[in-house]
């Protein structure tokens, strides 16, 4: 047992010798040169994710109309009109969350089909 461990250890230091040996004083300075410019490059990729992230946000206007839970019919940059009654329409349906609390539409509703109707 004692000259199994005698030649496991023997073999193992020659094994650290011989991968001392293989991996020469120029070759880890140019592994470590290597090694160094990489971490470089992660760290300016870090630098330029943290300033992305760090950056406001810019909501184009359908985003913000969906956001806001604003009807397309009023949103100009979608072709909508702020001031037409299919935007007052759909502004007065979107009122309350059940029709016990939605105003009363009628007077507006009128106005919208006489408007689109076709003679």
């Amino acid at each position: 047992m004692i000259p199994a461990l005698c030649i496991a250890g023997a073999l193992l230091f020659s094994g650290g010798v011989g991968v001392g040996v293989a991996v020469s004083r120029s070759k880890t300075e140019r592994i470590l040169a290597e090694q160094t410019q990489l971490i470089g490059t992660i760290q300016d990729g870090q630098r330029e994710l943290a300033a992305t992230v760090g950056a406001p946000v810019v909501i184009d206007a359908e985003v913000r109309a969906s956001l806001a839970q604003i009807p397309p019919a009023c949103v100009e940059a979608l072709g909508g009109d702020a001031r037409s009654a299919e935007c007052l329409l759909l502004s007065c349906w979107s009122m309350g969350q059940s029709s016990a609390q939605r105003p009363s539409c009628d007077k507006v509703e009128s106005l919208v089909m006489e408007r689109h109707e076709v003679d």
